[in-house]
């Protein structure tokens, strides 16, 4: 709560030093959500199809996974009573070494998604930042600000977010689709 009220005067602070400068000058302001821009743009919806292709294989692999240990784990259960003590303690040695192994492939896999997740972010920020740096002189803003959950309240007509979308498919046509026009 308290680093969302920051956020907030924060933003009002610059907000009103820009208004305080700009008096008798005509300010315009814009926002750009980027990740309307990433789900809106054609290569974002390429790219997080592929991630998402990517969790879901690596989810089946997890499942198949739990699911051995989970029949290893029943099987001990029923057979519990009448096996030996070293092939109960085998089975329980092994039923440990699964769970470690599942949760090391999970934190592996998680690790790999976040990893793959923050490329793709990465890459397209950077274009998304250039196409903002040319769209911001060449239509007369005076600043244009990210959109987050910080903002209470943002009238639609300063989100210029579609035009950003728009440019960078125009930039960025997907191989095989030309542009998206």
């Amino acid at each position: 709560m308290k680093k969302r009220r920051v956020v907030i005067l924060g933003g009002l602070y610059v907000f009103c030093s820009l208004c305080t400068i700009s008096m008798g000058q005509n300010l315009k302001i814009g926002f750009v959500s980027t990740l309307d821009v990433l789900y809106g743009t054609d290569e974002g919806k390429v790219e997080l199809e592929e991630l998402n292709r990517f969790g879901t294989a690596k989810q089946n692999e997890l499942a198949t996974e739990g699911a051995a240990l989970q029949q290893l784990q029943e099987r001990y259960t029923t057979q519990q009573a009448s096996l030996s003590v070293l092939t109960r303690a085998e089975m329980e040695r092994e039923m440990q070494d699964r769970d470690i192994q599942l949760k090391r492939l999970q934190e592996d896999i998680q690790l790999e998604f976040n990893e793959r997740q923050n490329q793709l972010l990465e890459r397209m920020s950077g274009k998304i930042q250039e196409i903002i740096n040319e769209y911001a002189p060449q239509n007369n803003f005076s600043v244009i600000f990210l959109r987050n959950e910080g903002q209470a309240f943002v009238d639609g007509a300063l989100d210029i977010t579609g035009a950003i979308v728009e440019i960078y498919n125009e930039r960025n046509p997907i191989a095989g689709q030309g542009s998206s026009q």
